[in-house]
């Protein structure tokens, strides 16, 4: 795999993704729509030692609906949200916002999570499994994905 590279909106903050992404997913929450001001976000999940960023970025705390909680890292200078670290995983694995890299296309959704919660006017008919709420990782990632989110584990 070559690596992922992204960046903020202002370019102040840059990242370069060094291993090939656990699981990519549609989330379609009420705080993934507020956090975007859209109807959705593409999180690419990663090991947090996969991301090398460049540029410097504030943390803030959200709640969520699992009730863990997050921290989401943002450019200090154009707040363009880059990645969030849930609290609900035993590893240290990250969701990058697909949006923000060079090339969004280089990553592909294979799921759906919180359907329940998708606004009306949007169909899903891509074909990717969907969950009403947050999926189950071993039914939907593939086997390679989840023996190297077991062994970040040890």
């Amino acid at each position: 795999m070559s690596s992922l590279t992204g960046r903020c909106a202002c370019g102040d903050v840059t990242y370069r993704i060094t291993e090939e992404p656990l699981f990519t997913q549609v989330c379609h929450c009420l705080d993934c729509q507020r956090t975007t001001g859209s109807g959705f976000v593409v999180h690419t999940i990663i090991p947090l030692a996969a991301l090398d960023i460049v540029g410097e970025t504030v943390k803030s705390e959200l709640d969520t609906g699992s009730g863990a909680g997050a921290d989401i890292h943002a450019c200090k200078r154009c707040q363009t949200y880059i990645w969030i670290r849930y609290k609900y995983h035993d590893v240290p694995v990250i969701a990058v916002r697909a949006g923000t890299l060079d090339d969004p296309t280089a990553v592909t959704p294979g799921a759906h999570i919180f359907t329940k919660r998708k606004l009306p006017w949007i169909t899903i008919n891509d074909g990717t499994p969907q969950a009403g709420e947050l999926n189950n990782r071993n039914d939907v990632w593939p086997q390679k994905s989840l023996d190297r989110y077991a062994a970040l584990l040890s």
